[in-house]
């Protein structure tokens, strides 16, 4: 069976913009989407890199064999409660122990409206 992924993912460009409004369902937030198509369950620690403070690295957490779950970075309880700061730039590094794909994607709404939606793969290292 072909191998899919790889082991360690960058996305430079991370920004978890404030909340606009209160809406409560359509909010300004970003989401790290990591498949794991292998038969085992990967091992992922993000690492968190910042233009003005120390780097955070070593969050875990674990995606289950044959998933592809969403992971919504302004929610702490998704990412071992580490707290993004809002309206910081950062960069993220994912790395796992087991061949993974990730994509990136932001998305700004007020007004329970949804203003733009952005989306990228990220970067894999060979």
């Amino acid at each position: 069976m072909p191998t899919h992924g790889a082991l360690t993912w960058l996305i430079p460009d991370a920004y978890l913009a404030a909340p606009a409004d209160e809406d409560p369902v359509n909010k300004n937030h970003e989401s790290v989407c990591v498949l794991n198509s292998t038969v085992d369950d990967a091992n992922v620690f993000f690492d968190f890199y910042f233009e003005d403070r120390e780097a955070v690295e070593g969050i875990a957490i674990t995606v289950p064999a044959k998933r592809c779950p969403h992971i919504r970075l302004d929610k702490p309880e998704q990412i071992a409660g580490f707290v993004i700061p809002f309206d910081v730039p950062y960069g993220i590094r994912l790395r796992s122990d087991v061949p993974i794909v990730v994509q990136y994607s932001r998305m700004y709404a007020s007004g329970g409206q949804i203003e733009s939606l952005i989306t990228t793969m990220a970067y894999p290292v060979e």
